[in-house]
């Protein structure tokens, strides 16, 4: 009897613990499943957020060209939205709607591509078509939002939703709610701050420097004197550097300096966070003396954000009243001392040179026909911006259309629409899209 009764224990224990690791097992399965049902709902959410975008652009492209690229990337990002949404476990009633609603959206942006590239226009229906769709990719984020809201509260629930009106590609308007979606991650720096990139850098030049040399540049850059720089860990790739570690009197920079002619590679405090004791404009002014000081010659602040007590402002090159936007630097201001404590200057590097052709075909006024009159401009001038893998002159065109900013980029050989962005507003400053 004793026998039997240590075979039941042991089966027993072995029954537990088997049952104990199978649990384990699957709450660890059921950790992964939820973790990838967040990832694929961010993902739907920002191409929706993409969406939204590129359905206010339309509104105010006035080329056949970019709309047609507007066009083709929307109806790619609705399939994307559509084949995640199919991956979610929605019920069937809220997974079939809103794959409907996402196939209509990229039905109808192909069939304007296809109207548009065929050598036809937008036309007044198709653009309040345009814009009720708008607002319903508007509230069908907001509804999906809500969605993920609930994922992250409690993975383990049942998605399910009271359904949304989808019929506004058909000509319907949709309800929403007054809240707003998060920008998606193609939000970037500033204007054309992801510059091309061609085979050479352009602005490396100057002779072989010796370690002795290159520390001597670094002390300059970061407003030391050499005895207080010491060796750091070098880099290498096309962008060869002596690295250092310099001590000022504002705390200490980790600096790169090319070994090819002495340049800045790039620059950054170790501390990361200042307190707030000057304003953005006399930030500005001391990033300018440096990058003069520093051998970049003439710069304008393209775009400026704030964060950490630091003014991060892109500055990018002049050349006979021309921006140039390839050829940028990223400058960090302490706001504590008003001293520069960090650059990157690999986007300059790589395409800083004298343009032989900045002077336009078309004038500025020209230029100002090929803009749609929704769009309320404030500003202008000629700039250069970086486009696949070459560059363009342009006419760009500073506006307000429905309380967003835009930058409308005209071709100044050309009259084509070049590019669209959308300037959005964040706590550190503005973002472009």
């Amino acid at each position: 009897m004793r026998r039997y009764t240590v075979i039941l224990a042991v089966l027993l224990c072995l029954s537990l613990g088997v049952n104990a690791a199978q649990s384990a097992q699957n709450r660890r399965l059921s950790a992964r499943i939820s973790t990838q049902n967040q990832r694929e709902m961010s993902d739907v959410l920002a191409a929706m957020a993409d969406i939204e975008v590129n359905l206010s652009k339309l509104l105010i492209a006035s080329g056949a060209q970019q709309s047609v690229t507007l066009l083709g990337e929307t109806a790619l990002l609705a399939q994307h939205v559509e084949s995640g949404l199919s991956r979610l476990p929605l019920r069937y009633e809220t997974a079939s709607g809103a794959m409907k609603f996402a196939g209509q959206i990229g039905d109808y942006v192909m069939t304007l591509a296809a109207q548009v590239s065929g050598g036809g226009m937008l036309t007044s229906g198709d653009e309040r078509q345009l814009s009720q769709l708008l607002d319903a990719c508007h509230a069908f984020g907001e509804h999906l939002a809500g969605i993920g809201e609930q994922m992250a509260a409690d993975p383990t629930i049942a998605l399910a939703d009271e359904g949304i009106a989808i019929g506004a590609a058909e000509g319907e308007e949709a309800e929403g709610g007054e809240g707003s979606i998060e920008y998606p991650s193609l939000i970037y720096d500033g204007p054309f701050s992801d510059g091309r990139v061609p085979g050479k850098a352009l602005a490396l030049t100057g002779e072989r420097l010796t370690r002795e040399r290159a520390r001597q540049a670094a002390a300059q850059y970061a407003g030391t004197t050499s005895d207080r720089v010491t060796d750091a860990a070098d880099s290498g790739g096309q962008f060869e550097a002596f690295g250092f570690t310099a001590d000022t009197d504002f705390g200490r920079l980790s600096v790169q300096v090319t070994g090819q002619g002495g340049h800045l590679l790039w620059m950054m405090p170790e501390q990361a966070e200042f307190a707030v004791r000057l304003g953005q404009d006399e930030c500005l002014r001391s990033a300018l003396v440096w990058l003069a000081d520093s051998g970049f010659g003439e710069m304008e602040p393209c775009f400026v954000q704030q964060y950490d007590g630091m003014v991060v402002a892109n500055f990018a090159s002049v050349q006979e009243g021309v921006l140039l936007y390839p050829d940028q630097v990223k400058v960090q201001v302490s706001m504590e001392s008003g001293t520069v404590v960090g650059a990157e200057c690999t986007q300059y590097l790589t395409n800083h040179t004298l343009r032989s052709d900045i002077a336009p075909k078309i004038d500025e006024e020209d230029a100002r026909q090929m803009i749609s009159e929704r769009l309320e401009i404030t500003a202008s001038r000629l700039c250069v911006i970086p486009q696949n893998s070459g560059e363009r002159l342009c006419w760009e065109f500073a506006g307000l259309f429905g309380g967003t900013q835009y930058r409308v980029y005209i071709d100044a050989k050309t009259g084509e629409t070049a590019e669209i962005l959308c300037v959005a507003q964040t706590a550190d400053g503005e973002t472009a899209i």
